[in-house]
Order: C-alpha cells, then sequence, then structure tokens
C-alpha cells in the first residue's frame, strides 16, 4: 500500500511540476481546433495568431496562479536528517585493576559542505 501512496503522490508532483509543458503539447495537438474555438485575432488574419493568444492566456493564468500558492506558503528551509542510532560493533574494553576503560573509535561529523568547482572561463 505505501508503494501505491508513493507513486500517487510522485506522480501528482511531476503533474504540477510539468503543469505549463502539458498546456503547450495540448495546444501542439489541438491547434485547428483551438484556432476556431478560442482564438482572439480571428478577424486579423494578417496577426497570424493562429491560437497562441489563447495560448499566452492559459500560460499565464497557470503562471499567476502558481505564484499566488507559492506566496501564501512560509518558507521552510529543509534539513536533511537521519533519524538511525549509531550502534557500536565491537567495543574494546581495557581493564586496569578494578576500574575499566571504555575506548571508542574517533567520531567525525558528516560533511555538510557542497563542493562547487571553480568556473571555467
Amino acid at each position: 500500500m505505501k508503494i501505491v501512496y508513493s507513486v500517487l503522490l510522485m506522480m501528482l508532483s511531476l503533474l504540477i511540476g510539468f503543469q505549463q509543458a502539458m498546456i503547450v503539447v495540448h495546444f501542439k495537438l489541438n491547434r485547428d481546433a483551438i484556432e476556431q474555438r478560442f482564438c482572439i485575432n480571428k478577424n486579423n488574419p494578417e496577426l497570424q495568431c493562429h491560437g497562441t493568444c489563447h495560448l499566452k492566456k492559459q500560460l499565464r493564468e497557470t503562471e499567476n496562479s502558481a505564484s499566488s500558492i507559492i506566496r501564501t506558503h512560509l518558507k521552510i528551509d529543509i534539513f536533511p536528517a537521519s533519524f538511525t542510532a549509531l550502534e557500536l560493533k565491537n567495543p574494546i574494553m581495557d581493564i586496569q585493576g578494578k576500574t575499566s576503560i571504555h575506548k571508542e573509535p574517533l567520531y567525525t561529523p558528516p560533511y555538510r559542505e557542497i563542493f562547487v568547482p571553480p568556473p571555467i572561463g
């Protein structure tokens, strides 16, 4: 069931991301029908619009709706976190007299800096 939900959410996020591309593909496939039904410049053939006015209008609407949705949410910085516990497989114990000394391997924190190569030119 988890796989079904994850695939569904992945497909929905991809559809949202490619929304404008889908509008352009729909326009290319149905250019003649869109030109006949929705074109504002049908009476001005010298403009050679062929329905691009409707395409621009739709792209502006999706851009405005996407930007308004983004503006309503707060900006959240995402920090990847790992919830795995550190497990010591071979603890080394030294017994000296009555006291025991526990030795752990040296811990190094994870490297979080991203390497950016120098520009080419």
